[in-house]
């Protein structure tokens, strides 16, 4: 199974962040091209099983390198390329809270709902989601006021779980089962 997380990060933040959910699906067996929206090609989104985006946030909305790379493979949308493959979202913000966080996690969900894709969500038993967890995706609030700037190890920690979890459900819907019971 295949797994592409693209990522837009000015500072790094938000690429560590990526980087950890990559190691959490390796863990659970998944194969994962990480690229910057600039690199991203038309052809490693189709060849993708999943599809993780990140993004720094931006005053509650998504990097423009992001909004480019949605543009640019438009006419995928358009065919319907990408439908029936499974999404996740992550991000990372500065001082403020969840507000802009979820504004951006929602706008990458509507990149991934319009194409069709199934998105996967962070259930609130997954380990960090107390300090990073967001329904929409991991959200590590990297500046905090008077805390510690992030990604801290418990951020990680969520984006981690949450890479398992985007790769175990991949490997499921491959493998036609829905895991309901």
């Amino acid at each position: 199974m295949k797994l592409l997380v693209v990522v837009a990060s000015a500072t790094g933040r938000t690429r560590r962040m990526a980087e950890a959910l990559a190691d959490g699906a390796r863990e659970a067996g998944a194969k994962v091209l990480l690229r910057a929206p600039e690199e991203t090609q038309d052809a490693d989104l189709l060849e993708a099983d999943a599809i993780a985006l990140g993004s720094g946030v931006h005053m509650g909305g998504i990097a423009s390198s992001m909004v480019a790379l949605f543009e640019r493979s438009a006419p995928l949308w358009i065919a319907g390329r990408l439908r029936g493959k499974l999404g996740a979202a992550f991000v990372s913000g500065g001082e403020g809270e969840r507000g802009g966080g979820e504004l951006a996690l929602l706008a990458l969900w509507s990149w991934l709902a319009e194409n069709g894709m199934l998105p996967v969500s962070v259930h609130n038993r997954e380990p960090g989601f107390r300090d990073a967890g967001c329904h929409w995706g991991p959200l590590a609030r990297t500046n905090p006021k008077g805390g510690e700037p992030g990604p801290t190890e418990a951020q990680l920690q969520v984006c981690r779980a949450h890479g398992r979890h985007v790769a175990e459900c991949t490997r499921r819907w491959l493998a036609g089962d829905t895991g309901a019971k």
